[in-house]
C-alpha cells in the first residue's frame, strides 16, 4: 500500500506461492474430477470432499493476497493504522479455513480407502478416525473463530477482553495434523502389502500412497515455526509459519489426488503403472493363474460375454471378470477392485479379492441312434 512507510517486505515469499498453487492444485483437482466423472464408478463422497478442500485452500491463498496488498510481509511499524487492522483481520479469517481445508483433505482420503478396501477392521478404522477428524475439525474452527472475547479482539488487541494461548493452541493443532498424517499415511500399507498383486505393482501403489510422507514434512517443518511465529511482536513480517501453511494445505490436497492419477502415471511409467495385458487390468498373480489363455490378447481385442450358437447339447462358458469389464478410465479401479457392494454380496471375503463371474447356456437335444 502507497500509504504504508517504504522498508523492507517479505510479501513475495507468501504470493509466488500462492500463484503456483492457485494454478496447480485446481488443476489436480479438476483431472481427478474429469476421471472420476468418465468412469463407470461415477463421483462419489471423497470427490466433493477434496473439492470442498480446494475450495477452502483457494479462499485461504486469496485472503493472504489480500492482506500483502495492505501490508502483510512488511514491518507492522511501518503499516498505517487501518491497513494494519484489516491485514491482521484478513490473516484471522484465514486460520479458520485452513482448519477446515486440512481436515477435510483428512477426510477424503480416508472416503477413498473405503472405496478401495474391504477388510472389516480397516473400514471400521476409516470410520472411526472419519467421526475423530470431524469433530476435531468442528471444534478448531470454532476455537479459531472465537479464540478471543469479543471476537475483534484477535486482530485488535487494543480492545478490551481475553484470548486463549494461542502458541498453545497452534502446537495443539500442529500435533493433532501430523499424528492423523502418520496414521493415514500407514494404514493403507498392511492390506497393501499382504494383497497377491504383483511386486512390481504392489511396489507402485505403496508409493503413490506414501507420497502423503510429504504432507507429515511439511506440517513438522510448520510446526518448527509456530513458537517464532505466533510470539513475534512483528507478526506482520515474521511470516514463516503462514509460508508453510500455504504449502502444507496444497501438498496435502495434491497427494490426496495422485491415486486418481493412476493413467497419467501409466504413460509417464509404464513399467511400474502399466495395466498389464497378461495378468488382467491389476496385475494379480492370483488372476494370472486363473485366466484363460485367449485373455492375454490386448484388451482392446477382447469382448465380454459374447454368447456362440449352441444346438448340440454342448456347454458354452463364457468369462466375464469385473476387473476386465469395467472402463479403463475408472482410476479408482484400477488401483484395485473396488470395495463398493462387494462385501454385502460375499461376506466371507477377505482382504483384497477378484471376483469371476460365468455366464453358462445349455440346451437340450435329442440325438437320434
Amino acid at each position: 500500500m502507497s500509504k504504508n512507510i517504504p522498508g523492507p517486505s517479505r510479501a513475495l515469499e507468501i504470493q509466488v506461492p500462492c500463484i503456483v498453487f492457485l494454478v496447480t492444485t485446481p488443476a489436480f483437482v479438476a483431472i481427478r474430477l474429469w476421471s472420476r466423472a468418465k468412469s463407470k464408478s461415477g463421483l462419489g463422497w471423497d470427490d466433493w470432499t477434496i473439492l470442498a478442500s480446494s475450495i477452502f485452500a483457494v479462499i485461504v491463498m486469496a485472503l493472504m493476497l489480500s492482506s500483502c496488498a495492505y501490508g502483510f510481509g512488511q514491518h507492522i511499524a511501518n503499516l498505517t493504522p487501518p491497513n494494519k487492522l484489516m491485514t491482521l483481520k484478513l490473516f484471522f479469517v484465514s486460520q479458520a479455513f485452513y482448519k477446515l481445508t486440512m481436515n477435510m483433505t483428512k477426510m477424503s482420503i480416508l472416503m477413498l480407502y473405503l472405496r478401495i478396501f474391504i477388510q472389516r477392521w480397516f473400514r471400521i478404522t476409516c470410520y472411526l478416525l472419519l467421526i475423530i477428524i470431524t469433530s476435531y475439525m468442528v471444534a478448531a474452527f470454532f476455537a479459531s473463530v472465537f479464540q478471543c472475547i469479543p471476537v475483534a479482539r484477535a486482530w485488535n488487541k487494543t480492545i478490551p477482553g481475553s484470548c486463549i494461548n494461542i502458541t498453545t493452541n497452534w502446537y495443539a493443532n500442529a500435533g493433532f495434523s501430523i499424528a492423523t498424517d502418520i496414521i493415514i499415511l500407514t494404514l493403507p500399507m498392511y492390506p497393501l502389502y499382504k494383497s497377491k498383486i504383483v511386486f512390481k505393482r504392489k511396489i507402485a501403489l505403496m508409493g503413490v500412497f506414501a507420497f502423503g510422507a510429504f504432507v507429515a514434512v511439511t506440517s513438522i517443518l510448520r510446526m518448527r515455526t509456530l513458537d517464532f511465529s505466533s510470539t513475534s511482536p512483528d507478526i506482520t513480517y515474521d511470516i514463516a509459519s503462514s509460508i508453510w501453511t500455504i504449502t502444507e494445505e496444497n501438498v496435502a490436497i495434491t497427494c490426496a489426488c495422485l491415486p486418481m492419477m493412476w493413467m497419467p502415471l501409466a504413460r509417464l511409467f509404464p513399467s511400474f503403472f502399466s495395466i498389464d495385458h497378461g495378468t488382467g487390468s491389476y496385475g494379480s498373480s492370483a488372476a494370472r493363474n486363473s485366466e484363460p489363455k485367449t485373455t492375454s490378447r490386448p484388451r482392446s481385442s477382447w469382448t465380454p460375454l459374447h454368447r456362440y450358437p449352441d444346438t448340440k447339447g454342448s456347454i458354452s462358458m463364457n468369462q466375464a471378470s469385473k476387473s476386465q469389464t469395467r472402463p479403463s478410465e475408472d482410476s479408482t479401479d484400477q488401483i484395485l477392485p473396488s470395495g463398493q457392494g462387494t462385501e454385502a454380496q460375499y461376506p466371507n471375503a477377505t482382504g483384497i479379492t477378484k471376483v469371476t463371474e460365468y455366464d453358462v447356456s445349455y440346451s437340450n437335444a435329442k440325438i437320434g441312434l
